[in-house]
């Protein structure tokens, strides 16, 4: 079965709902948003800016964009689904988005046209990471900025009761929903390969142990999505979910993982 956020619109509506759940869930969440603000905060102020937030889903860091970047700006929202950009618009007070439903490959914007672009968990589910990062080097100005955000999939974990579970669980999870698991520790060459300069990175983890918050939402929505997609059958499903939840209630629940951001500049 694909990564289901390759092409959210191939599959059933149940499964896009599970997604745009999930999607706003973790935008909700404190430790989750707080990441998002910090890599915002590093664009410039004071001068309207031009934005694409590429990949934008249904548009949690597009808005955080338009709350914080000046009236002037404009921040371009683009999605390979119509069915997460009819959530976008819909959550959208409007204003200064523009919401674009694009195809993949050659983006419909012109050579040097954005101050920055933004790919928040974008490049672990499109099929050629390099390509998108070559053409995110045409679109932006000389003086523009690149910020990737990604999760560090092949890493995430849930504790399961024994080890072999564990490990056999987690690889089918983060396999199924991510088509590049590692694209994190491939950044740094691919940035290169693209003509951009890496800048900086930063990282965070977010740990929970004993209970469950934003990694007990994680478990819901995966709860609805792996039999939708065949990732697990239904009683492999409920049993992984069913001990996921009783550790939460137990005091035993355990699950971490790591998130980086990477800045660069086109060379």
């Amino acid at each position: 079965m694909p990564d289901p956020y390759t092409n959210p619109d191939a599959h059933p509506d149940a499964a896009l709902q599970a997604m745009i759940t999930r999607l706003e869930e973790r935008g909700r969440h404190g430790g989750f948003r707080g990441m998002i603000d910090k890599y915002v905060a590093t664009l410039r102020r004071g001068q309207p800016l031009t934005v694409l937030d590429l990949g934008c889903g249904t548009g949690v860091v597009t808005r955080r964009l338009a709350e914080v970047l000046g009236p002037a700006s404009v921040i371009h929202g683009a999605d390979v689904s119509g069915g997460l950009l009819a959530e976008a618009r819909r959550l959208s007070s409007g204003g200064k988005i523009v919401w674009d439903h694009i195809a993949p490959g050659r983006l419909p914007y012109a050579d040097a046209m954005f101050d920055a672009v933004v790919m928040h968990t974008l490049l672990s589910h499109v099929p050629d990471p390099a390509a998108v990062l070559v053409e995110a080097r045409r679109l932006l100005k000389p003086s523009g900025q690149l910020i990737v955000f990604d999760a560090d999939h092949a890493g995430t974990t849930y504790a399961q009761p024994t080890y072999e579970t564990t490990r056999r669980m987690d690889h089918l999870l983060t396999s199924a929903i991510a088509t590049h698991s590692d694209i994190c520790r491939q950044l740094p060459r691919l940035l290169k390969v693209a003509g951009f300069q890496p800048t900086g990175h930063d990282a965070a983890i977010i740990s929970e142990c004993g209970k469950g918050d934003y990694w007990l939402s994680s478990v819901r929505g995966f709860a609805r999505l792996m039999p939708t997609l065949e990732i697990l059958t239904q009683e492999e499903t409920d049993s992984w979910t069913q001990h996921m939840l009783r550790s939460h209630e137990d005091g035993t629940f355990f699950a971490a993982g790591a998130f980086y951001t990477f800045f660069a500049r086109p060379l």
